[in-house]
């Protein structure tokens, strides 16, 4: 079994350890049908995507706004409808200082905890939302952010991905990154800077050495 040491870990959220993809594919499509944009086309395009981001590439100007983004991100948050914790996370969270991961994710602070506490999952110590940084994924400014709130190096982290533009960015920040398959095929992710890919957490485990944890696989 592979095993991996690092100082700290970075997980991203939706898709890796919320698996909301049923609730958000539902949501895009509908915006998809109001403002006759193809669903397909659209749906291909908003895994790994700050909402902002989102509405500015696809929708109309009157959209291209962040207060256009928060109505949205209410929306969706509101609809738990396919919501669940990825197989392994709770038990995997659980058992982590909160002081040794984070989480970095395109979503707002408010959709992201509204997410974790929709699944009973805990909340670490810091966290880095779409708000604190100034570029999104594919970019590596949120993984380097997130180590930096962890007080360790981007060389010194794992980071848990299932996007291909999460997976770009934590590879950009110097990270070691797992693929999680909960939404893009494994040679995708593995093109895009995955060391390793696990279909989920339920046969992982984290080992606390002390100066370094273990995960082994």
């Amino acid at each position: 079994m592979p095993a991996i040491k690092a100082t700290a870990i970075m997980f991203d959220m939706d898709g890796t350890l919320v698996n909301t993809i049923a609730s958000v594919e539902n949501y895009w499509r509908g915006m998809a049908a109001k403002y006759n944009i193809d669903a397909e086309t659209l749906l291909h395009n908003v895994h790994g995507h700050p909402t902002y981001d989102v509405l500015c590439k696809w929708f109309p100007a009157s959209l291209h706004s962040h207060e256009a983004a928060d109505k949205a991100e209410a929306d969706l948050m509101h609809d738990k409808n396919g919501v669940f914790a990825v197989p392994g996370a709770p038990e995997l969270l659980t058992q982590l200082d909160t002081r040794r991961w984070t989480i970095v994710t395109g979503a707002t602070r408010a959709l992201a905890l509204t997410r974790m506490e929709q699944v009973n999952l805990p909340i670490p110590q810091t966290l880095v939302a779409a708000r604190d940084v100034k570029n999104g994924k594919p970019h590596p400014e949120c993984y380097r952010l997130g180590a930096e709130r962890l007080g360790v190096a981007p060389e010194e982290t794992v980071v848990f991905e299932d996007s291909i533009n999460g997976t770009k960015a934590g590879f950009a920040s110097g990270a070691t990154v797992i693929g999680v398959l909960t939404s893009t095929l494994e040679k995708d992710l593995l093109n895009a800077g995955a060391k390793y890919a696990i279909a989920d957490f339920s046969s992982l485990q984290v080992f606390d050495r002390g100066d370094h944890l273990e995960i082994v696989f």
